[in-house]
Order: C-alpha cells, then sequence, then structure tokens
C-alpha cells in the first residue's frame, strides 16, 4: 500500500506541473494586447487566434490559419519559442518546387513528404526567412525563424511548433508569391479583430521600413555546396582512393626530396 501511495503522489505531482504548464501557455497567448504600432501593407501573425493575415492599406486581403511554438513566446536562442516584435521578409526559397517538398539548411534535398505523413516533421514547400529589426528580436534570423510549409497539416490552428510559423503547403505556397523581401511581419500577442481595430484609429503609428534597413538584411548562400554525401557510393570511392594515392605520391616525393639533399652534403 506504501508503495502504491508514492505512485499516486508522484502521478499527482506530475499532473499538477502539467496543469501549471498548460496555465501558462494559456497565459502567454491568452493576452489579447493591443499593439502600439501597425503594419498597412505586410504580414501580421496574431498569436491569440493563430491566424496570418495579409494586409494591404491597412485593411485585410487574406487570412491563413498558422501554428506557432507549443512553448509559447519569447527571443532567447535555444527557447524553442515564437518571437515576437517588427520583422522583415529577408530571402525567399523554394520556387517551383512541388509540395510537400523537404529543405535542409533551406536547400531542396529532393525528398517529397505527403501530408500527414507518420512520424514526419521536416520543413516542407517553401521557406520563407525572417529577420528581427528589434533588439529584442535581433536573434531571429540566426535562430533560423522562418515562416514555412508542414506535412503536419492536422495541428495547424494550435500551438505545436518549435519557434517557427507553420503553414499548410497550399497556403505557403500563395503566401510566397504575395510577400517579397523587406516585407514587414508583425508578430503580436493579440487577436486579428483587435489588430484590425487598431488599425483603423486613425492615430496609432504605422510601422514602415527604410530602403537603407531593407538593403542591410541578412542573406544565406544558396549556391550548391557538393559533399560526400550528394555523391555515389562508388564515386566516394574513387574519391578517397585518388586522395590516398595523392597522399602517398606527396609523402614519397617528401622522402626523395630528403635523400637527395643528403647525398649533396656527402
Amino acid at each position: 500500500m506504501a508503495y502504491l501511495k508514492q505512485i499516486f503522489t508522484a502521478t499527482a505531482a506530475l499532473a499538477a506541473t502539467v496543469l501549471t504548464s498548460c496555465q501558462i501557455q494559456r497565459i502567454s497567448y491568452g493576452r489579447d494586447i493591443p499593439p502600439s504600432a501597425v503594419v498597412r501593407n505586410g504580414v501580421v501573425v496574431t498569436l491569440n487566434d493563430q491566424k496570418l493575415t495579409l494586409l494591404q492599406n491597412g485593411k485585410k486581403v487574406k487570412d491563413y490559419k498558422v501554428s506557432t511554438s507549443k512553448f509559447g513566446i519569447g527571443n532567447t536562442s535555444g527557447s524553442r519559442r515564437t518571437p515576437t516584435g517588427i520583422h522583415a521578409v529577408s530571402q525567399k526559397t523554394g520556387e517551383g518546387q512541388p509540395k510537400g517538398m523537404v529543405f535542409k539548411g533551406c536547400r531542396p534535398t529532393g525528398e517529397v513528404v505527403p501530408v500527414d505523413a507518420s512520424g514526419r516533421d521536416p520543413v516542407v514547400t517553401r521557406v520563407i526567412q525572417l529577420a528581427g529589426l528589434e533588439d529584442k528580436n535581433s536573434s531571429t534570423h540566426r535562430r533560423r525563424i522562418y515562416i514555412h510549409g508542414t506535412p503536419e497539416e492536422r495541428k495547424i490552428g494550435r500551438p505545436a511548433s518549435y519557434g517557427c510559423i507553420r503553414m499548410k503547403s497550399d497556403d505557403i505556397v500563395d503566401l510566397y508569391r504575395r510577400v517579397n523581401r523587406g516585407t514587414p511581419v508583425a508578430i503580436e500577442m493579440c487577436s486579428q479583430k483587435t489588430y484590425l481595430a487598431a488599425e483603423r484609429k486613425e492615430n496609432i503609428a504605422q510601422i514602415l521600413i527604410p530602403q537603407s534597413t531593407i538593403n542591410s538584411l541578412p542573406t544565406d548562400s544558396l549556391r550548391f555546396r557538393p559533399s560526400y554525401r550528394s555523391r555515389s557510393r562508388a564515386s566516394r570511392s574513387r574519391v578517397a582512393r585518388t586522395r590516398s594515392n595523392a597522399r602517398r605520391t606527396k609523402a614519397k616525393t617528401r622522402v626523395a626530396s630528403r635523400s637527395t639533399r643528403t647525398r649533396k652534403r656527402r
């Protein structure tokens, strides 16, 4: 009985921990905080209702359901949380790739994953890279926070990511063609309704990104860099033999050179 009592106590403590965690999660995404400035032409991600809204002249053009971090919000590296504040699109990757194409390091791998594939959760279809424009979110680009497609479409509409903003493949393809380098992206702790209400206020500040800032946005080199993994097994063997032979030849040359110098001294 004492053993069963210990198990019950441990289970109750675990349940309390899980409940506390869930309450924190709700608090993180539950506060409906109106923005102090708005994007008139660009994108806003509203965390409370897990939506991404495309705006033109302060009005909604289109919206999509998304999935942000299941760990809440935060700007710390390694936290796996979704950053908040003002960002800009720094780069886009995936033009012409099929839906479900898997990306690693923002490069297509050649593998295509179907929707809701069992046990698979890679970045797919398109990648829209973000750069933070405020001190608090300046690590966004270094953290590799993207807007990207996911095969786990059944989880769209609720927090489920590891920091990125996930979308359905059809939706990310549509958004991809509507945004460009320098497009403002605001990530706010409010609902879409609250954000659009702020858009209608006459005295609210507008977010404008200077061209000089757009020109200085970070970029990643997307040129193909061949590696062993991109070659066939036979090709790798040939390369290894060639390099081994080259090393042996070089070593023999050094030995012969030393022998020649020694004979000359004698």
